[in-house]
């Protein structure tokens, strides 16, 4: 499948995108500029170093073109502080943002998605005493 991600160059997009690859995989991720220092990013995956949130819907219909499957590993986590109320902070930068990119996608013929949430929500449950 052609893969189009979000977010390739963070942890969780980057090992995403090896997963995807040695799987068979091609994957094209858009990343905010710059590239992380010391990235480890699989080399078959290419990339696009631009705020997709400044893209416009043609720009990212293009994007989605001849696409199978994409992958939202983008976006703020818990790590970030925001202002009061955060509920808005992150309304901005995870849910319009990731609104807007399915309905792109859904329009482009995109059959397949994915979201990667944080892991660090995850752990918070798993072992609230750490």
């Amino acid at each position: 499948m052609k893969i189009l991600m979000i977010g390739g160059t963070g942890l969780l997009g980057s090992q995403a995108a090896r997963e995807l690859i040695s799987r068979g995989h091609s994957v094209h991720s858009i990343a905010l500029p710059p590239l992380p220092e010391g990235a480890l990013l699989p080399p078959e995956m290419t990339l696009t170093l631009k705020n997709s949130n400044d893209m416009s819907d043609e720009e990212l219909r293009e994007q989605f073109a001849g696409v199978d499957g994409f992958v939202f590993a983008a976006g703020v986590d818990e790590r970030i502080e925001g202002p009061a109320p955060i509920y808005d902070f992150f309304k901005k930068y995870n849910i319009t943002p990731l609104e807007r990119l399915l309905r792109l996608a859904k329009a482009s013929g995109v059959k397949h998605a994915v979201i990667a949430g944080s892991y660090f929500s995850y752990f918070a449950k798993k072992w609230p005493q750490l």
